[in-house]
């Protein structure tokens, strides 16, 4: 099989998780260069890391969408998915087909944040290119993806109401009432691990999670805890907590 220059690069990126507060800088580039790739992947451009210079990088990989595709009624260039049965492609060659939409629950305050969900989407997602099917192992640390496999997707915000900036360390942990646990480091990519937000300002970001055996057992809850955050110093402030956001997928 090919093998392309960026899955080297990433395949290191990768390799290096967010483990504490030490080495800050090093780690924020790291997270935003992974994001970046998966803001790409899921024509996502309201995470503030899509304009990470990663971005710029991989923009020579671009899927050519079939014409017969582009006539369809239900293509969507953008890849703004808002009804059921549209779909688009990313620039991997990923066919991504809404499957649901669900409700945003209430938002979360957790010590001085608040976390907001804006949007969730379910996404079946065809992998019509060798590359991305590559794309989406290295992104979600999968050993073995099949050609179609379904994802989620949450938008969501973060509001820092402390007096000085904040931090993030990003989510901690993705858990489906169908017993399957997702991490940074295992089915899961957060585009606000090591993203800083000034005092008073909210920052919108995404995550994008894999969905074991959905088409047969398909997971009807997802539940997120957050991890902590820190100040400039990198002394944490806001502990990790047992409250958590819970989403119904039904």
């Amino acid at each position: 099989m090919k093998k392309y220059p960026f899955l080297i690069s990433i395949s290191i990126i990768l390799l290096v998780g967010l483990a504490g507060c030490g080495h800050q800088s090093n780690q924020q580039n790291h997270a935003k260069d992974k994001a970046a790739m998966s803001a790409n992947m899921a024509n996502d451009s309201s995470s503030s890391a899509a304009s990470s210079s990663s971005s710029s990088q991989l923009s020579h990989y671009q899927y050519d969408v079939p014409k017969k595709a582009k006539q369809s009624k239900n293509y969507v260039a953008s890849g703004n998915l808002t009804k059921k049965q549209q779909f688009s492609y990313d620039r991997f060659g990923t066919r991504q087909r809404l499957a649901k939409v669900a409700d945003s629950p209430q938002p979360l305050k957790l010590g001085a944040m608040t976390y907001h969900v804006s949007r969730v989407r379910v996404l079946k997602n065809t992998a019509v290119t060798s590359i991305a099917k590559q794309a989406v192992q290295q992104v979600l640390n999968l050993r073995e993806v099949p050609d179609t496999y379904y994802t989620f997707v949450v938008n969501y915000s973060v509001t820092n109401n402390h007096n000085f900036p904040i931090a993030l360390n990003g989510v901690k942990a993705v858990k489906t009432n169908q017993n399957q646990t997702l991490t940074p480091n295992n089915q899961l990519t957060d585009s606000s691990a090591g993203n800083k937000i000034a005092s008073g300002k909210t920052a919108s970001f995404s995550m994008t999670g894999y969905l074991y055996n959905y088409d047969t057992a398909p997971a009807s809850t997802l539940t997120i805890n957050f991890g902590p955050t820190f100040n400039e110093k990198g002394t944490q402030v806001d502990s990790i907590s047992n409250k958590a956001l819970t989403i119904d997928l039904n």
